[in-house]
């Protein structure tokens, strides 16, 4: 029942995001709103990572799964590209990328300063529980880095494909979902795939000879991890087909 009730909630945030974001960018003629928001939701997911729950996907005959709670936020990140290169290009989804990657940098910066300051007020620290969310942040930035950029190419790939196979303007719905479900696909399979090793097991494990309170994962949970997070996000990623068309739709019809 949790997971139905996060799928929905999902969905529901996805469709006001994809309308409100779309609405805002052929307004302004900008991509400055999607950024922020693109910000926003990266650095929720390097917190959420640090989480590890369960998904129920009996509806699905997958039985039940284990993934960090960061993939209920990534699909979001994803969408965002895919909006910008829709109608903006894939230069404009590279400058994105490098802006959110120098945010990230700056956030793991300050929150190490801040969870080495003295703790003066209370026993224990509220930040301590965010200490290893550098870990996650620095997986994040290698496989993000090359998971957003080659979500772009493909898609923009995809995208020129389509425009030699469009006979006109009107045939733009028809192979629309291609290139969004295939560059979703591929780039969060590619995004695990990278990312889990790297957080769970190589990053964690370096911390844990200045830390000792932090535990690595094993490689069996790590494989476990992997699956659960491809599955996950490959299932977030479909549902997200329908407000890629609706982002179409509000572009043209402006």
């Amino acid at each position: 029942m949790e997971t139905i009730v996060t799928v929905i909630g999902v969905f529901l945030a996805l469709g006001i995001f994809t309308y409100l974001a779309a609405k805002h960018t052929v307004k302004t003629n900008s991509y400055h709103a999607l950024l922020a928001s693109y910000i926003l939701f990266l650095t929720l997911a390097q917190f959420f990572a640090a989480k590890i729950t369960h998904f129920d996907l009996d509806f699905l005959f997958l039985g039940t799964v284990y993934a960090p709670v960061g993939v209920i936020v990534f699909p979001f990140t994803l969408q965002i590209t895919d909006m910008v290169n829709e109608k903006f290009g894939r230069r404009a989804v590279y400058n994105m990328i490098w802006i959110a990657l120098v945010s990230q940098i700056l956030m793991v910066i300050f929150l190490i300063f801040a969870i080495n300051l003295p703790n003066e007020v209370k026993p224990t620290d509220p930040l301590a529980g965010f200490a290893v969310v550098p870990a996650f942040t620095l997986a994040s930035w290698i496989s993000f880095f090359i998971s957003e950029r080659f979500d772009a190419w493909i898609y923009d790939n995809l995208r020129i494909w389509i425009q030699k196979k469009t006979q006109n303007d009107t045939d733009w719905w028809k192979y629309l979902w291609i290139r969004n479900v295939f560059s979703d696909l591929l780039s969060l399979g590619l995004d695990s795939l990278i990312f889990v090793p790297l957080g769970f097991y190589v990053f964690l494990s370096i911390h844990s000879y200045f830390d000792p309170n932090v535990i690595p994962y094993t490689l069996n949970e790590v494989q476990r991890l992997i699956t659960g997070q491809i599955i996950i996000k490959w299932f977030l990623g479909i549902i997200d087909t329908p407000f890629m068309y609706l982002t179409r739709w509000i572009y043209d019809k402006n």
